[in-house]
């Protein structure tokens, strides 16, 4: 599955998540030997098997010498040595792991699959089909048309999303009601930092769709997107046809 961040705010749910072994204990700070990734958001991090990481607690958490946990975490930062700042830590056990491993052998297909998993979840309508058109919106392509030089009338801060709409002709619809053939979605065409992982639609694209109508609230007001208008703005929302039986499958079970 192809993911990487959430668009359009920090996701809530940690993107690091590794069994280890902690070899030593102070009030605030363990260090502990990474035994298993088990989620990682990049590759760099799915290489620190066997190595001694430092841990750095929040909250009341506390953990000593010797107890293998789960630790999860929003990333790591690296210096001299790799120091993690840990949002939860859990009791490691085998059924645990199991349930967190999406994709055993490959931490960050596992994350990608899971935000894949969770995107279907909270999504209102999910087909699959093709991109057959990529367009301005029509408000802005009328505002476009009766402004000098074809300029924008939109006041375009840094971080806005910068909307286009791609027209998807539907081939079957797995989740949610539409008897149309087509359907039309609004998605960031930005490549600001906040947007540049939203998914990027053009014609002629084929993929399994997850799309919304409560995702970006406040951007959806500002840019007039009326709550019937579905939207993908997570990197998630777009994935290859061969990911459709996984996401089939926990669509069925979201509904039982």
């Amino acid at each position: 599955m192809r993911s990487s961040s959430n668009a359009g705010g920090a996701d809530p749910q940690p993107k690091f998540v590794f069994q280890g072994t902690v070899r030593q204990a102070n009030a605030r700070s363990l260090v502990v030997r990474v035994d298993k990734v088990i989620l990682a958001p990049r590759p760099q991090l799915s290489h620190l098997e066997g190595q001694e990481v430092t841990v750095q607690l929040s909250g009341d958490q506390r953990a000593e010498a010797g107890q293998t946990l789960i630790f999860h975490a929003s990333g790591a930062s690296f210096g001299d040595s790799v120091v993690i700042q840990a949002n939860n830590v859990e009791s490691a056990t085998a059924t645990r792991v199991a349930s967190l491993s999406l994709h055993p052998t490959d931490p960050v297909q596992s994350l990608e699959r899971r935000e894949a998993l969770s995107q279907a979840a909270a999504a209102d309508l999910i087909v699959s089909g093709r991109v057959s058109a990529v367009r301005l919106p029509a408000a802005e392509a009328q505002a476009r048309s009766v402004v000098s030089g074809g300029r924008t009338k939109e006041r375009i801060s840094e971080h806005a999303p910068v909307w286009q709409e791609a027209v998807i002709d539907i081939d079957s619809v797995h989740k949610g009601q539409h008897s149309q053939k087509q359907v039309v979605v609004r998605y960031p065409s930005s490549t600001d930092v906040r947007w540049h992982n939203a998914p990027k639609f053009h014609a002629g694209q084929e993929g399994v769709f997850m799309l919304h109508r409560q995702q970006l609230a406040r951007e959806r007001a500002a840019a007039g997107v009326g709550p019937e208008e579905y939207t993908a703005a997570n990197a998630a929302d777009v994935q290859p046809l061969e990911e459709l039986p996984q996401i089939e499958l926990a669509v069925r079970g979201g509904q039982r």
